[in-house]
């Protein structure tokens, strides 16, 4: 995720419209990126703080980990995150945007929990993780999902 804010792209208007005749030329303004990809696995790299194991699937005896690299510093202490189900069309927030700590000096943002957490509080199936770094638009996104470990019979 970029500087706080989000991160943003310029958008140039080639050949100044209206120059010709006289007319005032539109001014560029920003225009939202897409947002970062969320990697996700059972581990983070002890230097780089990314996830490692790369999966997109948790079982309750897994760690979850997940990373996202920044092309700058945040230059913020925290990072929203927000959780949403999602259940063919339907998207149900299972986590408002949280504040999470974070390094302001470092570009990876990382964390880690045990799967069965997540599993206890949303139970199991598919969603979508989002990133704010204090605007309106995610920074980051992924999407992971949550097995329900078989019991033997």
């Amino acid at each position: 995720m970029a500087a706080a804010g989000g991160i943003a792209a310029v958008a140039f208007i080639a050949g100044r419209a209206g120059s010709e005749v006289g007319l005032p030329s539109p001014t560029p303004s920003p225009s939202s990126a897409s947002p970062l990809t969320i990697s996700f696995g059972t581990a983070l790299d002890p230097i780089s703080g990314q996830a490692t194991l790369l999966t997109d699937r948790f079982r309750a005896g897994d760690l979850f980990a997940y990373s996202v690299q920044l092309a700058a510093a945040p230059g913020v202490d925290s990072v929203d995150v927000e959780i949403v189900r999602i259940d063919g069309d339907s998207v149900t927030v299972v986590q408002r945007p949280d504040g999470q700590g974070i390094v302001p000096t470092s570009r990876t943002i990382s964390f880690t929990v045990p799967a069965a957490r997540l599993l206890g509080a949303w139970g199991p199936g598919s969603y979508e993780m989002r990133m704010y770094l204090g605007g309106p638009d995610a920074v980051a996104v992924g999407r992971f999902t949550l097995v329900e470990t078989p019991t033997g019979s």
